[in-house]
């Protein structure tokens, strides 16, 4: 199934506030929207996060297959990795492309660490085959249950309305599977199933919302 951006999306506007750009709902003020803001993120503990743990220890290049405002594509670089993160709403590519280029200028940020982190605007299921990634991090966007829909954060509201549900999550796991040298990592919240279609996965690693199934494409201990 080929993903499609959502049809309504429910008049959300991408507008620079105070020379940030960010993505808000209609009743949402200026300077409270979805924005990528690499600085605001606290470089500590993150090495004992199962994101991190389920790279396991001969991981050094890892693509994230669905970059979103660059959470866990970010928490990957400071933690060592060479990542390069693919996002495929033009929308959220935009939010991205302006947080990469305040995050250059950003006394809070490391240059270093930022090196180590590439962009690429697409459809990572299409893009992935002409490339070579040790591990492959997939995040796919699934309808939420209601209870938990109310208690989303804000910013990951916004982005569900503006990427939609990922459909098509079958058909890129399929794609990092061939393409990955040693494991694809799917984020899964806690108590949800597995993929639709897919094998079950080779070991699992636990955190407090939200766990990682691994798939091992290579004989690598996890």
């Amino acid at each position: 199934m080929r993903w499609e951006p959502p049809a309504d999306p429910r008049e959300l506007v991408v507008e620079e506030h105070l020379g940030v750009l960010e993505l808000r709902g209609p009743a949402d003020r200026p300077g409270t929207g979805a924005r990528v803001d690499l600085g605001a993120v606290a470089a500590k503990g993150f090495r004992r996060l199962p994101l991190v743990r389920c790279m396991g220890e001969r991981v050094r290049t890892v693509a994230d297959a669905t970059a979103g405002l660059l959470g866990d594509a970010w928490l990957l670089a400071l933690a060592g990795f060479q990542v390069t993160a693919f996002e495929r709403s033009p929308m959220v590519a935009r939010l991205v492309r302006d947080g990469l280029v305040r995050a250059a200028n950003d006394p809070r940020v490391d240059q270093t660490i930022l090196a180590r982190l590439h962009f690429i605007e697409g459809d990572a299921a299409a893009l992935l085959g002409d490339r070579s990634f040790d591990a492959i991090l997939v995040d796919p966007m699934f309808p939420p249950k209601v209870k938990a829909s109310a208690l989303a954060r804000k910013d990951v509201r916004l982005l569900r309305a503006a990427v939609g549900d990922d459909l098509d999550a079958a058909h890129l796991l399929a794609a990092a599977r061939r393409a990955a040298r040693m494991r694809v990592c799917v984020k899964r919240a806690d108590d949800a199933p597995d993929i639709a279609d897919a094998p079950a996965p080779d070991v699992r690693f636990e955190g407090k919302t939200a766990r990682f199934d691994v798939y091992l494409t290579h004989e690598v201990s996890p």
